[in-house]
C-alpha cells in the first residue's frame, strides 16, 4: 500500500474514533431534539436540565443507570419556574465506546 493510502486510512480511523462522525467511539457530545414536532413552537425564556448517568462494565456488561419519569420532568420544570413546557432536547456525552455515558434532558418553556 502506498504511503498516501495509509495516511488517508489513518486519518479516517482517527476521525471516526474522535467523534467527528455521528457516533464517536472515544469521545462524543451531541444534542438532538427529543421530539420532532415543532409546528409553531414558541422558544420560551426558561430552561432546566435533568441528567442521567450510565456506567457500563466492559467485561461483564452490567449497566448502571437512572431513568427519567414524567413526574420527575414536571417536578424539575416546576422548580425552575417553568409552567408550560414547549420543547425538550436530549444531549448525550459518551467516552470510551460508551463505558461512561451521560444523557441530559434540556427542558425549555415559560
Amino acid at each position: 500500500m502506498s504511503t498516501v493510502i495509509k495516511r488517508a486510512l489513518c486519518l479516517l480511523c482517527f476521525l471516526a474514533l474522535m467523534g467527528c462522525t455521528p457516533y464517536g467511539r472515544i469521545y462524543s457530545d451531541t444534542t438532538v431534539p427529543y421530539s420532532k414536532v415543532f409546528r409553531e413552537t414558541p422558544v420560551g425564556t426558561k430552561r432546566c436540565v435533568l441528567h442521567d448517568y450510565q456506567i457500563k462494565d466492559p467485561i461483564t456488561g452490567i449497566n448502571l443507570s437512572a431513568e427519567w419519569t414524567a413526574e420527575l420532568i414536571k417536578s424539575e420544570a416546576d422548580k425552575a419556574g417553568i409552567k408550560d413546557i414547549y420543547y425538550v432536547d436530549q444531549r448525550t456525552f459518551s467516552i470510551l465506546f460508551g463505558i461512561y455515558k451521560r444523557k441530559s434532558l434540556l427542558i425549555y418553556g415559560d
